[in-house]
């Protein structure tokens, strides 16, 4: 099923309007702040651990319950967006995201914290379906590849500077940490407000459809059961279980081989420094064109990434590695949510672009400790190789999907 929304079709997009727009700059600041005040898990342990609130173990489980209720908002704020427009799920996912800080800076038992950390999880990440439904809505076709890749480099400016301006805080006083996260989204919501609802259905601004919170429900489901989503979105989880080893079997692995932990760290941070750097490159050429040449070349830059760690294991090794994946990752940002604002109808972006992330977001959940497992049995070399075996299949499945759906603006 080829479902092109009217108002998304890129024939109909005026040639004098294809740039970005005021709206997408809007959405771009937002999303770096949310980013830069994030309340994010290294520092809630060690503040939950110093101020004697919880021990180790216990706030590991606070942590864990928290990404827990980021992974259930990658759905909940489609559904959100469908139902009541992506500007005031924004807005008011922010609002409610600076009430939680707020609150988890208060005094309370164990189970109101983890409660209000699980809440805060979610509001936190509601916001990223919503924005890229927006971009879907606002931004020109030609221009989505583009939009979505400059969008990733908002997060990932947002994530570079986030440890050093949260370390900081937290050295004034702990308790700021949260005072960080509540003013900088409620910043994002201000900025947010500015920006219009994009055109839906049949051409009304803002015109939602009606639904009830049941057929609500069965519309956030159906990315999952419709083609050529669904298999999109098992092999969007499959490249997500692989790349996101750089969090937990890499480090293991960097360890095992003698690095040292300042030496991991050192390592690791190339991948942050060349997406800052090389993404807003990238996103030039990122156009209109055939997006499966794009696919492949991401899944098999990353594959190959990893498949050097089986057998490269000096820190030059591992850094010029890390090199390989960081420009499969950088080529591979913006694609999935293109082919999502492809495939879904104006009215369905949030719920199908919310499926995009809970099926990367799931990639974490999953991959990491089935990662370890096999790294542990199976040794270095055996899994990383299997890593790469699993990207070519992907990119092999990317392939073979593209034979009877589109993989570009303009049809495949």
């Amino acid at each position: 099923m080829r479902a092109h929304a009217g108002t998304l079709d890129s024939a109909t997009v005026d040639p004098e309007k294809e740039r970005l727009g005021r709206p997408f700059w809007y959405l771009w600041t937002g999303t770096c702040l949310n980013k830069v005040g994030q309340l994010l898990p290294a520092f809630f342990t060690l503040y939950l651990v110093h101020q004697h609130l919880a021990t180790v173990q216990t706030a590991g489980w606070i942590v864990g319950i928290q990404g827990a209720g980021s992974i259930i908002a990658s759905l909940l704020g489609g559904l959100l967006s469908d139902r009541f427009g992506s500007r005031r799920t924004i807005v008011y996912s922010q609002l409610a995201t600076a009430l939680f800080a707020v609150a988890l800076g208060l005094a309370m038992p164990l189970w109101g914290l983890a409660a209000v950390a699980f809440l805060s999880g979610c509001t936190t990440t509601i916001h990223r379906p919503a924005g890229a439904a927006l971009v879907a809505g606002t931004v020109p076709a030609s221009q989505r590849a583009r939009a979505y890749g400059l969008l990733y480099w908002a997060s990932n400016i947002g994530v570079a500077v986030a440890p050093t301006l949260v370390g900081a805080v937290m050295e004034l006083a702990p308790r700021f940490m949260f005072a960080l996260n509540a003013v900088t989204s409620v910043a994002y919501a201000v900025i947010a407000s500015r920006i219009p609802e994009p055109t839906v259905g049949g051409g009304r601004k803002g015109g939602l459809p009606h639904r009830t919170w049941l057929q609500s429900f069965r519309h956030a489901v159906n990315p999952f059961v419709r083609l050529p989503i669904a298999p999109f979105l098992f092999l969007s989880f499959v490249i997500s279980a692989i790349y996101l080893q750089c969090r937990s079997a890499l480090p293991v692995d960097m360890a095992a081989h003698g690095l040292s932990p300042g030496a991991v760290g050192l390592a690791l941070s190339v991948n942050g420094v060349l997406v800052v750097v090389l993404q807003p490159v990238a996103s030039q050429f990122s156009g209109p064109a055939r997006l499966l040449p794009k696919l492949v070349l991401a899944c098999g830059l990353i594959g190959l990434g990893f498949l050097l760690h089986g057998f490269w294991h000096s820190e030059i090794g591992y850094v010029c590695s890390i090199g390989v994946w960081t420009l499969g990752e950088v080529v591979l940002a913006p694609l999935g949510s293109c082919l999502i604002a492809l495939w879904a109808r104006s009215e369905e972006q949030g719920a199908f672009q919310a499926a995009n992330f809970f099926a990367w977001n799931l990639g974490l959940a999953l991959g990491a400790p089935v990662g370890l497992w096999e790294l542990e049995n199976l040794g270095s070399t055996t899994f990383w190789t299997g890593t790469f075996v699993l990207a070519l299949l992907v990119a092999i499945g990317h392939a073979a999907l593209a034979k009877h759906h589109p993989y570009g603006e303009f049809g495949e």
